[in-house]
């Protein structure tokens, strides 16, 4: 086969087919030999696991290269439809389709679990909002199934995000309308997903879960279903403070599927995330190894940082790098500070092991910002490290019943490949 066929080939396993996604144990599924090229290009070779995983070589002669999608996750979780379609064909489901994929498989008693991907819930006729925040260098579109909103005069249920754009028009009534709380879609799991097609097949799709009025489900101590954004702190005209880790963490961010058990068995990999503290002892006391050791029983569920702040609120944001080598920074958008305060300067950066870092900033804003790194930024956002500001009216809280913040994020791909120094060679 000619190198030209062959890359135009795989171009279009890669962007037209579920085979791309986060495939991390590709060759096993596919039948295939590790050391099996997929395809040669000069002195290229295109791997299996590289096929699965979105990449294709780009260029002739000495300008060949090979280039990668970067996996896919809401919340720093993926949810691959390659791996889950495997698992429901040894399963006996010859050909299955997006609802046995992405739902909890009704009509046949496969097991396939629930995404892990965030499922949003909401009891019928509740007043949603959900917030998205866009991370990394590719564009996604947000659509949610079943449901509209008002963003100004135009009604919508789909809408275009750049890298580290903030959407959080959409407000709706769950299983109603943009804004009558009669009953128009009704109870059930509704999908929402990036609708870059690639982008939804290689994980970056969940579920909002409509329950009835009288539903069973129960909500936690403070009233809030899992993945709402927490309560906000503060109040006009008071300071707060609050204390946070940058710290290093094995969690389990997508699944892959293994033939020789017939089972989707989850891949992890060392994160850096921002871990908020209870308190200044609690903050003090964190090491490297307390803080891994307190998030051992969250690697399932691990939930990026959300901080939230009533409008007028004065913040002091205490940040300790306990990482073995990354430096880190916070730089916020959308609050008020001054220069120094930026998370750009030298001042800013927490080094590892090194003096913790304050930072003092002003909720004079309503709304939804960005919170991330900007020390390591490339390589650190593609591995955990960025998280969210939401500053709340007291119109605002007086009129939801149930708030929701959807991080669609790009990962650092040699991450996900499994190298933990960052290469290049695949961006």
């Amino acid at each position: 086969m000619g190198l030209r066929r062959a890359s135009g080939l795989l171009r279009s396993v890669v962007l037209k087919s579920v085979v791309l996604g986060l495939v991390l144990q590709a060759c096993a599924a596919g039948g295939h030999d590790a050391a099996e090229p997929a395809a040669t290009h000069g002195a290229l070779k295109l791997t299996w696991e590289q096929v699965a995983l979105g990449c294709s070589i780009m260029g002739e002669g000495a300008a060949a290269h090979v280039m990668c999608n970067h996996g896919h996750s809401l919340n720093f979780r993926n949810e691959n439809l390659y791996e889950r379609s495997l698992f429901l064909k040894d399963k006996g489901v010859v050909a299955p389709n997006e609802t046995d994929l992405m739902h909890a498989v009704k009509g046949h008693d496969s097991g396939l679990p629930e995404p892990m991907t965030p499922i949003l819930r909401a009891r019928l006729g509740e007043r949603v909002r959900l917030r998205v925040i866009s991370y990394g260098p590719e564009f996604h579109t947000f659509h949610l199934h079943g449901h509209l909103w008002l963003d100004g005069s135009k009604t919508k249920d789909t809408t275009t995000m750049g890298p580290a754009e903030v959407y959080d028009a959409a407000e709706f009534y769950a299983g109603a309308g943009a804004m009558s709380p009669d009953e128009r879609a009704g109870v059930g799991d509704w999908m929402y997903h990036c609708h870059v097609e690639t982008h939804a097949v290689t994980g970056m799709w969940g579920l909002f879960r409509v329950l009835a009025k009288d539903g069973k489900e129960q909500l936690g101590p403070d009233g809030r279903f899992p993945h709402e954004v927490p309560p906000p702190l503060g109040g006009p005209g008071q300071t707060v403070d609050v204390w946070v880790v940058a710290a290093e963490a094995s969690l389990a961010i997508a699944r892959g599927y293994v033939p020789a058990t017939k089972e989707l068995s989850t891949v992890e990999r060392t994160a850096r995330l921002y871990v908020p503290m209870p308190d200044e002892a609690a903050f003090t006391a964190a090491t490297a190894k307390s803080v891994k050791a307190a998030l051992a029983p969250q690697k399932m569920s691990w939930t990026p940082w959300i901080l939230a702040l009533r409008q007028g609120t004065k913040v002091r944001v205490h940040l300790k790098n306990v990482m073995a080598k990354a430096p880190v920074t916070l730089h916020p958008h959308g609050v008020a500070y001054k220069n120094d305060q930026d998370g750009t300067a030298p001042d800013d950066v927490a080094q590892p092991g090194g003096a913790p870092v304050l930072y003092e900033w002003t909720a004079d804003t309503a709304g939804t910002w960005p919170l991330h790194d900007h020390a390591l930024a490339i390589e650190n956002i593609g591995r955990g490290l960025f998280s969210a500001i939401v500053v709340k009216s007291p119109q605002e809280e007086a009129a939801l019943q149930r708030d929701y913040l959807v991080f669609m994020h790009d990962y650092d791909m040699d991450w996900i490949m499994g190298l933990q120094e960052p290469s290049g060679a695949s961006h």
